[in-house]
């Protein structure tokens, strides 16, 4: 039997992405602190003393989702707020020391469970896709979402994978 080469379609690269994706964000978050707080953890670690707007920006996330994740790690005792000494209508979030231990927690478990993930490809295979992923990731964005099935509404800038 002839073996024909076939190109994936776009449309299954994506669904395949997003699996991989989901995929390593459950192995992720189902470890430690979930993911949005490791992240936020991970960010106050490095820059202690930021604004919740700050925070949202540098995240990515809405303003909404960073006011929830606070509220989550002050909960938590991660976190602490308090005004700041030159301008007294600025309130500034820092990480507390059980904030450093669940940050260094989030980041072990992440680096152990992306490592396990990736066991299944060998170090060729490694290179090769992150070779890959960093080609799609350099090309300039999109002057409009394309099409991969008809829907142009499908993918869109801000529309959470």
């Amino acid at each position: 039997m002839a073996n024909h080469a076939h190109s994936a379609s776009p449309l299954a690269l994506y669904e395949k992405l997003e699996q991989v994706y989901r995929q390593l964000n459950g192995r992720v978050s189902s470890r430690c602190v979930g993911s949005g707080q490791g992240r936020y953890l991970q960010l106050l670690c490095g820059a202690d003393g930021m604004t919740q707007a700050e925070i949202s920006s540098s995240l990515g996330v809405s303003a909404s989702t960073a006011s929830e994740l606070t509220d989550k790690l002050l909960a938590a005792g991660h976190i602490s707020r308090s005004k700041a000494e030159k301008d007294k209508r600025r309130l500034l979030i820092y990480i507390t020391d059980s904030g450093r231990d669940a940050a260094d927690a989030f980041r072990q478990s992440s680096q152990d469970a992306l490592r396990d993930a990736f066991a299944v490809l060998s170090d060729d295979a490694q290179t090769q896709l992150l070779s890959l992923l960093t080609a799609i990731l350099e090309q300039s964005p999109p002057e409009r979402c394309a099409s991969l099935s008809g829907d142009t509404d499908m993918i869109r800038p801000g529309k959470r994978i």
